[in-house]
């Protein structure tokens, strides 16, 4: 029996496990690999690095869709087979709510499962209003495997905007 699978990818450790997860579920069982990245615009930064919360004013739309896929095409080639059955997408997060986004994708594409990590890089955040792979676990129409990473220090981005 085949299995469709959607893994969200933001770049952390803990996505890159769960990608790595659902490729020994795919070369089980068969199906599609579908690779989403949410396109969230980075935040400017002062001279001595703190966070203003605006965005840097040479960040475009199309940088951040370009970001998106590149960072799918390498953590795919780090982590997947080539012969695979792999689809890649990069989305606008136009609400700012990537498990709302998460969860329409799956809606669309009709996947089986969602498998993600369970601690992105918006840590803060999460920890302030709930995670998404929590908000996600609880309305999404599928199955939805959650992988968990051991802190082992700051979970830096695999690949950070240039």
């Amino acid at each position: 029996m085949t299995q469709s699978i959607l893994v969200p990818l933001d770049g952390s450790r803990s996505a890159r496990r769960a990608l790595e997860h659902a490729c020994l579920m795919q070369q089980a069982r068969g199906g599609a690999l579908h690779l989403l990245h949410i396109v969230e615009p980075p935040l400017a930064t002062d001279q001595l690095g703190a966070t203003t919360g605006s965005t840097p004013v040479d960040y475009t739309p199309e940088k951040g869709h370009e970001h998106g896929m590149a960072l799918l095409k390498e953590t795919w080639a780090a982590v997947g087979d080539p012969s695979a059955d792999v689809h890649f997408h990069v989305e606008d997060n136009p609400q700012g709510r990537p498990d709302r986004t998460i969860v329409e994708m799956a809606q669309t594409l009709e996947v089986e499962a969602i498998v993600m990590g369970s601690r992105g890089l918006s840590d803060m955040k999460g920890l302030m209003v709930g995670s998404v792979s929590h908000k996600v676990s609880h309305v999404a129409h599928c199955t939805v495997i959650t992988l968990h990473v051991p802190d082992s220090g700051p979970d830096e981005r695999l690949n950070p905007l240039p």
